[in-house]
């Protein structure tokens, strides 16, 4: 679950060290200067909000490094958080497009460094060539993965079916079956927004969990002694 924390303070995308196969990070050259030119980048700590729901962002925001989650306020009043942002991944790219507010409140998770650019140099650079064509990509991939978390959520038939699944993705990089080690960054009211469940309730399956030898804990870190034991109760 945790990342290496980096920074690369320099408004030049062309020799950010962070630079990945990631779709604003592969512009062609001229595009790429030109966002450089546009952008500007930020350092925030944790629990600082990026977009806000129902608010018209005043741009686009690249995650160059870091985490957010992306929450949104459901009609019982209910948190619900939809997903955790990784490094490099683009938001509020469908309300800048759209002129529409923010269908969500993205926050950082931990320390961040962003690109912000403002919506319209952002929408004067989808003139540039090939720059359309990557927003379009970045936004079918935005659905095709929100889909897949709402089928994910609704497939599971229990909160324990739900809470196994939210533990399983977090480890789904980890080597081997035995001791997928995690660091264990959310507290039990936030595991419970994933999931759409009560605090008390993910409190009481994590006991049974660790009673089970599921799961354990050592200091912050937690541990999956056996991965398909756990697959097995997601499915």
């Amino acid at each position: 679950m945790s990342v290496q924390r980096r920074y690369a303070l320099s408004d030049d995308c062309l020799t950010c060290t962070l630079k990945r196969d990631s779709d604003f990070c592969n512009f062609t050259p001229d595009p790429l200067a030109r966002l450089s030119e546009v952008g500007h980048i930020s350092l925030f700590p944790p629990d600082a909000v990026l977009l806000a729901e129902g608010q018209v962002p005043r741009g686009v925001v690249v995650l160059c490094s870091g985490r957010a989650k992306l929450s949104l306020v459901a009609r019982d009043g209910k948190t619900v958080i939809l997903k955790i942002a990784c490094e490099r991944q683009v938001m509020g790219l469908s309300a800048a497009i759209s002129g529409r507010p923010s269908p969500v409140t993205v926050t950082t998770v931990e320390p961040c460094q962003v690109k912000f650019v403002e919506q319209n140099d952002f929408l004067a650079l989808l003139g540039q060539k090939g720059l359309a064509l990557i927003c379009a990509q970045a936004l079918a991939r935005e659905v095709q993965s929100t889909f897949q978390d709402v089928y994910e959520l609704l497939l599971a038939r229990s909160s324990t079916e739900k809470l196994a699944r939210l533990l399983l993705s977090w480890a789904a990089h980890g080597a081997g079956n035995r001791d997928v080690r995690l660091a264990s960054d959310f507290t039990h009211q936030e595991m419970a927004q994933m999931i759409g469940s009560s605090r008390e309730t993910v409190t009481r399956l994590l006991s049974d969990m660790k009673r089970r030898e599921l799961i354990r804990l050592e200091g912050s870190t937690l541990v999956i002694p056996d991965r398909i034991a756990l697959q097995a109760i997601a499915s």
